[in-house]
């Protein structure tokens, strides 16, 4: 299968080394909205959102739901609308809307609780990434489901891919625009049946995914963290040099082969 991404995010860039570094490579970004900081959220993002750069801002739901902790909604909130006000180019930032993993019912409960915030999101342009978790409807009567809450359906699809992720199955309920893979870029064989059951309902549909970028390649960043370092780029940390260095040869766009 070839490159199915229009933008693949590069997720796990929320330190302000690593985002520095992301944002000097061009590429697409992804961070958590809970664990940026207020010159990130004013300055940084905002601005590379106006020069074209593409973000991807996660709630942190899948972690909260990893460490049984309960979701702080109202800071997710205030981050989101910071970097909406903040920007001219809103449609460069995609959000994910509240959900809690593996529980459609809680879900279905955070968007009818939410509706006027995540529908006004959708009104400014943003490009809000719904997840469809599974349960007791089917993945198509999820959507529809989003689409009647939000009285719209200019929003983007998501499909989880880790724990509770929907299968090729699923997929094949669905009829939409725009789709999210959460959590996944790379294109292992069970990632690129859901691909293939999308878009046989979906022809032309634009897909999107994104991934932690960092975890996997945290020993070639500090191989060359603790090299000589680049005199060109004195101002910056050696972090941001390595994670820059790396971003250079091995991005998303470089790894994943047609």
């Amino acid at each position: 299968m070839q490159n199915p991404w229009k933008h693949a995010f590069h997720s796990g860039m929320s330190s302000a080394s690593d985002l520095r570094a992301a944002i000097q490579a061009g590429v697409p970004v992804g961070v958590v909205a809970n664990l940026l900081t207020n010159a990130q959220v004013f300055l940084a993002l905002p601005k590379y959102l106006d020069q074209g750069g593409k973000v991807f801002v996660d709630s942190g739901a899948f972690t909260a739901f990893q460490k049984r902790e309960s979701m702080q909604w109202d800071r997710v909130f205030f981050t989101y609308d910071a970097l909406i006000n903040q920007t001219d180019s809103p449609s460069n930032l995609s959000i994910v809307a509240p959900d809690v993993v593996g529980d459609q019912a809680a879900t279905l409960g955070l968007w009818h609780e939410h509706a006027m915030q995540i529908t006004g999101w959708i009104a400014r342009g943003v490009r809000v990434i719904v997840p469809l978790q599974k349960g007791v409807l089917s993945a198509g009567r999820m959507l529809e489901k989003a689409t009647e809450i939000f009285a719209s359906s200019k929003f983007t699809a998501g499909i989880p891919s880790n724990l509770e992720a929907m299968t090729a199955a699923d997929c094949l309920t669905l009829w939409h625009h725009d789709f999210h893979i959460l959590g996944r870029v790379k294109l292992t064989p069970d990632l690129s049946l859901k691909l293939e059951a999308l878009g046989k309902n979906n022809p032309g549909a634009q897909f999107t995914s994104d991934a932690n970028w960092l975890r996997s390649r945290l020993k070639k960043i500090s191989a060359i963290q603790t090299s000589r370092p680049d005199m060109r780029y004195q101002l910056e940390t050696r972090r941001t040099q390595a994670v820059r260095a790396v971003l250079d040869f091995d991005s998303y766009e470089c790894a994943i082969r047609i």
